[in-house]
């Protein structure tokens, strides 16, 4: 998750738009041009894009919920907060190929699939829906604060970001379980010693070496049936803290804050990285 303080985060935004940039690029033309022998009239149109430009710059800063440098209308509804709602569709899509070209792979292997996965194929769903209900501040939504402070926007924004890698992150692990499994590498382990046991030479060296390379990928299997407990109780954290965000009766900024720093500390304290993931996946289908 991305550490840049929110404030100046909105700032940047806010004086580094396209639309702000215009205002004082062409203000900044006409006070070039008014500085020469010129009609009046270009002091008062350099005087007017300036203070438009100062006003714009100002709204986007302190507008509560409104991306700086967004249209009014239709477009300040669907990207409210940072809120970009195509964007989390493609994703919601790519994931979705992903579980179901899984959830293939582990019936014809004959495994069997358990209610918490068929729950947990539509979690992140549930998780974008949150956070466009909370960017857009619904009026119909009981316990939404109105309106919410920019800086609780873009954290809300950042934490389903997090729960999107995650979301990659337990696709990637779960892949790795349907192709293999604890007993079978176990067994394979076994299979290994027991010819390094029977044999002598030169050769006992090179099985010395591959039941190293079994031991060890049978503990990146163990780690990683650790780290998708850990995984799929951050994304649990993250949708109750939406949740909370989007219905609870007894809100205020201050206790929203408070969770934020809560759920920010538990997040942090267990970060793994796709490639990490994807390194041990690999290993395992060796």
């Amino acid at each position: 998750m991305a550490t840049e303080n929110p404030v100046t985060r909105r700032i940047r935004r806010a004086l580094f738009n396209a639309r702000n940039l215009g205002l004082l690029t062409i203000g900044g033309g006409f006070a070039g041009l008014a500085a020469s022998p010129a009609p009046d009239s270009l002091f008062a149109a350099a005087a007017f894009f300036g203070g438009a430009w100062f006003v714009s710059v100002l709204r986007d800063m302190t507008a509560p919920g409104r991306e700086p440098g967004g249209l009014s209308g239709a477009g300040d509804r669907t990207r409210a907060g940072g809120f970009n709602e195509r964007e989390r569709r493609r994703t919601l899509r790519e994931l979705e190929i992903q579980l179901e070209e899984i959830t293939k792979a582990a019936r014809a292997r004959g495994l069997h699939l358990s209610p918490d996965f068929l729950q947990r194929r539509h979690q992140l769903l549930r998780i974008i829906e949150l956070e466009r209900q909370i960017a857009t501040q619904r009026p119909d939504t009981a316990g939404t604060i109105d309106p919410l402070p920019a800086d609780i926007h873009d954290e809300v924004s950042q934490f389903v970001d997090r729960a999107i890698e995650l979301s990659k992150l337990r696709a990637a692990m779960l892949r790795a379980f349907v192709r293999t499994n604890e007993t079978v590498l176990q067994q394979e382990l076994d299979k290994i010693r027991g010819r390094h046991e029977r044999t002598t030479g030169p050769a006992k060296a090179d099985l010395e070496l591959l039941v190293q390379a079994k031991e060890e990928q049978l503990e990146a299997f163990r780690r990683l049936r650790n780290d998708l407990v850990s995984t799929e109780a951050q994304l649990d954290a993250i949708e109750a803290f939406l949740h909370t965000v989007t219905y609870s009766q007894s809100l205020t900024v201050g206790s929203v804050r408070q969770q934020m720093i809560r759920l920010k500390t538990k997040i942090e304290a267990r970060r793994q990285s796709v490639e990490e993931v994807q390194r041990i996946v690999t290993g395992l289908e060796r």
